[in-house]
């Protein structure tokens, strides 16, 4: 009897089975009809920008390529390349002066302090602090030397005259 038993509870499940399946599946509905949705999509905020400031272009030009001019406001060269020390600061500017018909050009590094920096007619002005025979008496600056040499501008001579 225990055979007849177990005979008819699996033959009602296999009968049942069909039957509850039918009723949430449509017959002809597609393979992915019988699995579960999918899980919404979780879209990151938008990261809100930082505050913004507008400036004029001139202000924004870079200092590669510009002239670079003595006291008398005669360009005397071209900067080429900007020096920063180990914490991020310009150190000196690299400034290519030209010789005759493009021969004798060579390149020289000035002190960031030796160099005034302005903005006229809509130009960046940069002239140079020191004159020109101390700037032609200085070593050719060379990239892949472990040491620059810098001309630097003369220290600001201190008050002899200040009271005690």
């Amino acid at each position: 009897m225990n055979n007849k038993v177990r005979t008819g509870v699996a033959l009602a499940c296999l009968i049942a089975m069909p039957a509850a399946r039918a009723q949430s599946v449509p017959y002809d509905a597609s393979p992915s009809a019988l699995l579960p949705p999918p899980p919404p999509v979780v879209r990151p905020p938008k990261p809100v920008p930082p505050k913004l400031e507008h400036i004029e272009k001139v202000h924004a030009e870079g200092l590669l390529g510009q002239p670079v001019t003595n006291a008398g406001g005669k360009i005397i060269g071209h900067v080429v390349d900007v020096l920063i020390d180990q914490t991020g600061m310009p150190k000196a500017a690299v400034v290519e002066f030209a010789g005759f018909l493009g021969l004798g050009d060579r390149k020289i590094a000035i002190a960031w302090d030796a160099l005034h920096f302005a903005v006229a007619k809509g130009q960046i002005v940069i002239t140079v602090t020191l004159d020109a025979d101390k700037l032609k008496a200085l070593p050719e600056y060379k990239p892949d030397d472990k040491s620059v040499p810098v001309a630097v501008a003369k220290p600001a001579k201190p008050d002899t005259k200040a009271a005690p």
